[in-house]
């Protein structure tokens, strides 16, 4: 299976073509509205990246929108993205969306880590805030997020634009611990998934929206077997940040500015 402009249903294809490409939807033919969110949901390990990866190819493959990864190291970027990836990814970070005045498409990774529901004062309220003015920012803009438990990110973002969720693989103790408003959701993929694949699930994906299972591909790019350098670099970027970036994605904005490692060695040379 390769991608193509049909293997996406409906309601995921509607966000990520840009706002007024025409897609095929049934036996009509459908304008994209190009504004909106997909949260990736799935326990780790799960395949929301890689998925979410196969979307953003999606992108580049049929629009013209940016692609913006939140955050992610430049060595990713400069290593790690395929050779038609380059060029038409940029990894600015979320919070500077406003910057932006393009049709942009949004990878928000991990969103548990960076936008908790808990982080009353900082990224987890930019989201919510963010998303009932999408279609006003860069002509429409589409953010694509992965979570292990949509109870961790901040309700309001799912409140005042349009979604389509994806569920694939979650684990049965993490979603005793889900919201009531989406553990039915979350029963429901996970029972449509375990009527055609076992385990993690990893070859199909449940869209809520379309009430649809959808089979997924798997890129030689992400593929150890072909480049596991790269593949390593895709499928696990925050790794690649330094000891100082991870601090503060830990412990938030307010985190170290200088690791404690850091100072001691300086102290050591003084």
């Amino acid at each position: 299976m390769k991608i193509s402009k049909t293997m996406f249903p409906p309601s995921i294809t509607n966000l990520l073509l840009q706002e007024g490409q025409r897609f095929q939807n049934g036996d009509a033919l459908s304008i994209a509205l190009g504004t909106g969110v997909i949260p990736i949901v799935a326990t780790a390990r799960g395949g929301k990246t890689s998925l979410a990866y196969v979307m953003l190819d999606f992108v580049i493959r049929f629009t013209n929108r940016p692609v913006y990864l939140d955050s992610f190291p430049q060595k990713v970027l400069d290593e790690g993205v395929p050779d038609h990836w380059k060029g038409r990814v940029f990894n600015t970070k979320f919070d500077e969306i406003s910057s932006i005045d393009k049709p942009a498409v949004w990878l928000v990774d991990d969103t548990g880590t960076s936008y908790n529901s808990r982080d009353s004062m900082g990224s987890g309220k930019l989201l919510a805030r963010v998303a009932g003015i999408l279609s006003h920012f860069g002509g429409g803009m589409t953010v694509i997020f992965t979570t292990q438990l949509l109870s961790g990110v901040d309700v309001s973002f799912f409140r005042y634009t349009n979604i389509s969720p994806v569920i694939r693989h979650v684990d049965k103790d993490v979603i005793k611990h889900e919201r009531p408003e989406w553990k039915e959701l979350i029963l429901e993929g996970q029972y449509q998934l375990s009527r055609v694949s076992s385990g993690r699930y990893l070859d199909y994906f449940y869209s809520a929206k379309d009430q649809v299972l959808v089979k997924t591909i798997f890129p030689e790019w992400l593929d150890k077997k072909h480049d596991p350098i790269k593949a390593d670099l895709l499928s696990r970027p925050m790794r690649y940040h330094s000891f100082e970036d991870k601090e503060r994605m830990i412990k938030g904005k307010a985190g170290v500015k200088k690791s404690q490692t850091n100072k001691n060695k300086e102290n050591m040379t003084e």
